[in-house]
């Protein structure tokens, strides 16, 4: 047998030998977990990025909720002023609308009286001509009885 034959059967006695077979064992789990630490440090950086995107995100949504906030809080003010305004104009309006209902009833005694007086005017034109008449008679009657007086003295 030749050297390279010893050579063959060495190996594959170690081969077959249980030593060896866990010798090579641990050498595969060795490079297996070599392996597998870098995956992991690989994974866990990469969480810690995904971790990091998120608290940011959150950071954000939390100043965009706050912003929102103070937007509503102005909407509100800005609503109750003009509610308030709202109510002040509301009231001016039923104001005008008393003062116009009273001056309807101003307009409505005031038409009335005029169309009183007119009628009293009416009434007294013709009481004026009925005594302009009777005066006019006692005129026309003074001077006749003063001119017969003087024709008859």
């Amino acid at each position: 047998m030749s050297e390279e034959d010893d050579d063959k059967k060495q190996e594959l006695w170690r081969a077959m030998s249980p030593e060896y077979r866990m010798f090579e064992l641990v050498q595969k789990l060795s490079a297996r977990v070599d392996t597998n630490a870098e995956e992991s440090r690989h994974k866990t950086e990469e969480t810690q990025r995904n971790i990091d995107f998120i608290i940011q995100q959150q950071a954000q949504f939390a100043a965009d909720i706050q912003s929102l906030r103070e937007t509503q809080a102005h909407a509100e003010e800005r609503w109750t002023r003009s509610e308030e305004r709202w109510a002040r104009t509301e009231e001016g309006i039923r104001s005008l609308l008393s003062i116009a209902e009273i001056h309807e009833r101003e307009i409505t005694a005031l038409s009335e009286t005029t169309r009183s007086l007119g009628e009293s005017t009416l009434a007294l034109g013709e009481s004026t001509r009925a005594t302009d008449e009777r005066l006019n008679a006692l005129i026309i009657m003074f001077e006749q009885y003063i001119s017969e007086r003087r024709n008859g003295k």
